[in-house]
C-alpha cells in the first residue's frame, strides 16, 4: 500500500510539474503578443509620416536652413523607428509560433532543456522590449522634426519644451515601477519532499528525464520507509506521511 501511494504521489508530481512548465511557456508567449500591435502601429505611422513629409514643396524647404536640417533628421529618426519596429514584430511572430509548439509537445528532451528555452525567450523578449522603447524615442524625434518643418518657430519651441518635460517624468515612472515590481531574482525551480526526518529535492524542470527519477533507495530514505518498517504499529498515526511544500 505504501509503495502504491509513493508511485501515485510521484505521478501526480510529474503531472503538476508538466502543467507548470506549459503555463510558463504560455505566459511568455502572451508577453510577445503584446509587442506585435505596438510594432505594427509604429511601422504604419512611420511610413505614413515619411510619405507626407516627401509631399512638401522643395521651395519652402530651401528657404530656411532649419527646415532642411529638420527634414534630414526626420528621415533618420523614421528609419530608426521602422527598423526597431520590424525587429520587434519579427521576433515576436517567431517566438509565438515556436513557443506554442513547445507548450504542446512534452517530450523528455524538451523538458530537460526547459530552463534554456525559457532563458532564451526571456532574452529575446527583453531585446524586443528595448527595440520598442528605441522606436518610441524615434517617434518623438521624428515628431519634433516634423513640427519644426511645418510650424512656426514659436510653436516649435513650445512643442519641444513640452516633449522634453514629459520625457523625464516618463522615464522616472518606468524606472520606479521596474524597481518596485522586478526583484531580478528567479523563483527556485525545486520542490522539497519533506518528512519527519529527511528531505529530498526534486528538480521542477526535469520531468520526464530518466536522470531526474530518484531510485527506490532515495525514495525510501526520503519518505521514511525504513523507519516505518522498524517501528511498525508503535508509531503514532500520521507520523512519516509526506508533505509537499513549495
Amino acid at each position: 500500500m505504501l509503495v502504491a501511494e509513493k508511485q501515485l504521489l510521484d505521478a501526480n508530481l510529474r503531472n503538476d510539474l508538466q502543467i507548470l512548465r506549459q503555463m510558463e511557456i504560455k505566459m511568455l508567449i502572451n508577453r510577445f503578443k503584446t509587442m506585435i500591435p505596438v510594432g505594427t502601429l509604429l511601422c504604419g505611422f512611420t511610413f505614413e509620416g515619411t510619405v507626407e513629409m516627401d509631399l512638401l514643396s522643395p521651395e519652402s524647404l530651401e528657404a530656411d536652413w532649419k527646415k532642411r536640417f529638420a527634414v534630414g533628421n526626420f528621415h533618420i529618426w523614421g528609419a530608426i523607428t521602422l527598423a526597431c519596429s520590424v525587429y520587434a514584430v519579427a521576433v515576436s511572430c517567431v517566438a509565438i509560433v515556436l513557443g506554442q509548439r513547445l507548450a504542446i509537445q512534452a517530450t523528455a528532451a524538451q523538458t530537460v532543456k526547459h530552463e534554456q528555452n525559457v532563458r532564451e525567450l526571456n532574452a529575446k523578449f527583453k531585446g524586443g522590449l528595448f527595440a520598442c522603447a528605441l522606436a518610441l524615442v524615434g517617434v518623438l524625434g521624428s515628431t519634433l522634426c516634423a513640427i519644426w518643418v511645418t510650424s512656426e518657430t514659436i510653436y516649435s519651441i513650445i512643442a519641444s519644451c513640452i516633449v522634453f518635460l514629459v520625457i523625464p517624468g516618463t522615464s522616472w515612472g518606468c524606472w520606479t515601477l521596474n524597481a518596485r515590481l522586478n526583484d531580478r531574482m528567479d523563483e527556485g525551480s525545486t520542490l522539497h519532499l519533506k518528512t519527519s526526518k529527511d528531505a529530498m529535492d526534486v528538480s521542477e524542470f526535469r520531468v520526464g528525464d530518466t536522470s531526474s527519477i530518484p531510485s527506490k533507495e532515495d525514495i525510501d530514505a526520503a519518505m521514511g520507509a525504513a523507519a516505518l518498517k522498524t517501528d511498525g504499529a508503535d508509531r503514532p498515526a500520521g507520523v512519516g506521511e509526506s508533505l509537499i511544500t513549495r
